[in-house]
């Protein structure tokens, strides 16, 4: 598949690992950096009834992770390509207050809302796409895009809820995607680069965030980081990779989701913390916060090895049985963790 790639695609298809390195390598410094910033201005995450931890932790070490995804993105990107960082800084430097000081939920969704419009609108890779437009009106095609955003947005929020599970997510996004274009003749560079960012920064993060955790990703990592998440999602949608996007995320997606459509017919706000997620019911079943990351590792593994011969072997029989088999094993999933106790309890 390889030997018909002309010099420059070779290297854009290397551009993967690169980004791999010098994120891994810049965020190790950044995240450093960022807990001084989080230790200085006392962002402290204080434990109650509902959190998932014990002990008074720094959040919001997110910020290292942004600042190294801006340095690498300007070292494969042209300097004038600055709707996407800006985007990505605002959200944030927005994140980031509120991990500091309550920003009311309206404001953010607005803040959020505005950015999406921008990325849509104004973003060349976004712009020139044509995902839903031949079945519906374009306008409609850009509503349902930027509520996409919004929920993936959010949704990875939602989600980081343990030690470690975000750094695993990215990992897992990052190495199913960096595989499938590595082999593929249509190859993108911002997707490489940005499944790299989600790989090397991934696994820096994790060396201080794996149970028990020194640090918290904060709003400042988990908000932009899902928008980021959301972009990457429509650019592979774009290019063919769809149920690359579905099945790398069916866990996130399929966890989140039928956690707030729970929380909903119960008439809870969405937005306050809880304990209702399935990774949440694991711990409560006594598992540990590392034990559910490598049981979510493992199925991630299986969800990367299905996506990456789907994309070897991309006929429609081939994807559908993929998405069918991955569906499975997202939903065994979500059964064992929320209805299988671990022998010998231990409090968390």
């Amino acid at each position: 598949m390889l030997k018909g790639k002309s010099i420059v695609e070779n290297l854009i298809s290397f551009s993967w690992l690169i980004s791999v390195f010098i994120s891994f390598c810049i965020s190790l410094v950044t995240i450093k950096l960022s807990i001084k910033i989080l230790d200085k201005t006392q962002t402290i995450d204080i434990p109650n009834k509902r959190s998932n931890h014990n002990v008074p932790t720094p959040k919001g070490a997110g910020i290292g992770l942004i600042a190294s995804l801006l340095i690498i993105y300007y070292l494969f990107f042209p300097i004038n390509d600055f709707i996407f960082t800006i985007s990505i800084f605002l959200l944030c430097v927005t994140s980031f207050i509120n991990d500091n000081k309550q920003i009311s939920i309206a404001l953010r969704l607005l803040i959020q809302t505005i950015l999406a419009f921008i990325i849509i609108s104004y973003w060349s890779p976004l712009v020139e796409s044509t995902l839903l437009e031949i079945f519906i009106p374009g306008w409609l095609e850009s509503i349902i895009m930027l509520l996409f955003i919004l929920w993936m947005t959010n949704l990875f929020n939602f989600m980081d809820g343990i030690d470690g599970i975000s750094s695993v997510q990215c990992i897992i996004i990052g190495l199913g995607v960096g595989s499938c274009l590595f082999l593929s003749e249509d190859i993108n560079k911002f997707e490489n680069v940005i499944a790299g960012f989600f790989v090397g920064s991934g696994i820096a993060f994790l060396i201080w965030n794996w149970q028990p955790a020194k640090v918290f990703l904060g709003d400042a990592g988990s908000i932009p980081i899902g928008f980021i998440n959301a972009i990457l999602f429509l650019l592979l949608l774009k290019n063919g990779f769809w149920y690359v996007a579905i099945i790398l995320n069916s866990y996130y997606l399929a966890d989140s989701s039928i956690t707030l459509i729970k929380r909903l017919l119960k008439k809870e706000k969405p937005w306050q913390a809880h304990k209702s997620h399935f990774y949440q019911k694991a711990v409560m079943n006594g598992y540990s916060h590392s034990e559910v990351c490598i049981i979510i590792a493992k199925h991630g593994l299986l969800l990367i090895i299905i996506s990456f011969l789907a994309s070897i072997m991309p006929s429609l029989i081939i994807i559908l049985f993929s998405i069918l088999i991955s569906s499975l094993s997202t939903i065994y999933l979500l059964y064992y963790l929320s209805k299988t106790p671990k022998r010998n309890k231990k409090v968390i």
